[in-house]
């Protein structure tokens, strides 16, 4: 059986996700770090023209950067959020999560257990974690600090970096990985803890840097994004328009919020002042502010009549920088 995740929905990347179901006996690793591939097995990713203006998965800011990552290893970069520019890197893999330590040091991850690291704003990287013999994708990559990262991908698949990704290891907490569900999302809670979200409702969070707890959700489906409600809940998305939140996670009490729509929903951000925003299928976006009320935050994105789905969102000043399977635009916050 082909279970949903992100990709599978936006632009319809079902492959992905068919190639990974194809390795249900994924063996499970030792805990030590693997060794990244040769650079002979690899194949550079290609500079395209307006590459802006193709499939991209997630968004992220790095000190006076923005970044985007997708199909093919792409990354481009901009200073404005309305001129890109692609920069090189050193594997063609579709990229599907980013994030930044600090200003400089970051990491995208993609297909094949890949991870690439930057310390420059990202404007160079490097291989450092590839698995291809996996068959499964990293789906979200989070960061603490230029030291610490936590990968999240299908199958249970978790991957942690304490020095900066000189060494990748496994990470096994049993409430996290034991059903072997996809895990689509990381978020980086108040205090440097990690919360991850998945299929059949699953959330976890961490309550201490090595201890993992599981909060029991009241939705069966598979959540796409998870991010901060305040100072100790968070908000979890996904299919046909399912949001909950809870101001506790340790507590539980999720309650269903009503965001009026049956868009599956695959990316968000935190607003200034609390509130949240969601970005999804056919290129909605909806603002959530902390009571509940929801709201769209924007016209639906469409190109030359196409609506664009949208998978990731970052705030950039009084923007919001979404990107999906049209590209990255910039949407003015109200």
């Amino acid at each position: 059986m082909i279970v949903p995740t992100k990709l599978s929905f936006v632009a319809g990347l079902s492959l992905l996700v068919a190639t990974a179901a194809a390795a249900v006996d994924i063996a499970s690793t030792d805990g030590g770090a693997a060794a990244p591939a040769s650079p002979a097995a690899t194949i550079p990713a290609l500079a395209t023209a307006h590459a802006e203006k193709g499939l991209l998965l997630s968004v992220a800011r790095a000190g006076d950067h923005l970044l985007a990552v997708g199909g093919n290893g792409v990354i481009v970069t901009s200073r404005d959020g309305a001129s890109w520019s692609q920069v090189l890197t050193p594997i063609d893999l579709t990229l599907t999560g980013i994030a930044f330590g600090d200003a400089n040091n970051g990491w995208a991850v993609g297909h094949d257990a890949l991870i690439l690291h930057t310390s420059d704003a990202g404007q160079h990287w490097e291989i450092q974690h590839y698995e291809p013999d996996l068959n499964a994708p990293f789906f979200a990559v989070i960061a603490t600090s230029r030291d610490h990262a936590v990968a999240v991908g299908a199958f249970g698949l978790m991957r942690q970096t304490t020095d900066g990704g000189k060494t990748w290891t496994a990470l096994e907490p049993a409430q996290v990985v034991d059903e072997k569900y996809h895990l689509n999302a990381a978020t980086r809670l108040p205090g440097d803890r990690i919360a991850v979200a998945g299929e059949r409702g699953l959330v976890a969070f961490q309550t201490s840097p090595t201890e993992w707890a599981r909060s029991t959700t009241p939705y069966d489906g598979s959540f796409f994004g998870i991010l901060p409600w305040g100072d100790a809940g968070a908000i979890a998305y996904g299919m046909r328009g399912n949001v909950f939140a809870t101001d506790d996670l340790a507590k539980g009490a999720w309650r269903k919020i009503d965001v009026g729509t049956l868009g599956s929903l695959f990316g968000g951000e935190v607003l200034p002042g609390g509130a949240v925003a969601l970005v999804g299928a056919d290129g909605q976006m909806i603002q959530v502010s902390r009571s509940g009320a929801s709201q769209p935050l924007a016209p639906s994105i469409n190109v030359a009549g196409k609506s664009s789905s949208l998978a990731g969102a970052v705030v950039d000043g009084n923007a919001l920088i979404v990107a999906g399977e049209l590209g990255v635009y910039s949407v003015p916050l109200r």
